[in-house]
């Protein structure tokens, strides 16, 4: 429960030097593979939109790998295409698994971006989901120098 406080205070506060995205998605299944050990691997396409905390929305759309034993998690690796209103994309990766994350907490990577999302190219973030039926529900964080998130600001 402190974990889950802890995050939740992290995640809700918004200083200088923070990018803050939000996005929710629906999925559906793409692939199921049941293994005879129990293992169980989930192949997924995700659609939903996004807003950040520098005036930016859009949409996004991403593939996902997912694997599981006995109903816990043990890999998750997701690669999001994110569509912006002001003309620009950004890709990012994001990871979790059940020995670096609990919770629905994982760890998102930018891994390439157009215009001035270019700048956040290899930024780090930390991300936790909500999850009900087939929509999940995203609030990432993601450090950034001051300079950089002003220039995000401007149009």
């Amino acid at each position: 429960m402190k974990f889950f406080l802890l995050v939740f205070l992290i995640m809700n506060t918004v200083s200088a030097g923070q990018l803050i995205n939000e996005f929710n998605f629906s999925a559906s299944t793409d692939g199921l593979y049941k293994l005879k050990d129990g293992r169980v691997f989930e192949a997924s396409s995700l659609d939903g939109h996004l807003k950040n905390s520098v005036g930016s929305y859009g949409k996004i759309k991403c593939n996902s790998l997912i694997e599981t034993k006995k109903s816990e998690l043990i890999f998750l690796k997701v690669i999001c295409e994110i569509s912006l209103n002001d003309g620009n994309t950004i890709w990012s990766v994001l990871e979790r698994s059940s020995s670096s994350f609990k919770a629905g907490v994982g760890e998102s990577t930018v891994i390439d971006a157009t215009g001035k999302y270019s700048k956040i190219i290899g930024i780090k973030c930390i991300y936790a989901v909500t999850k009900y039926k087939n929509s999940s529900f995203v609030k990432e964080q993601c450090e950034i120098n001051d300079k950089i998130l002003s220039e995000l600001k401007n149009k």
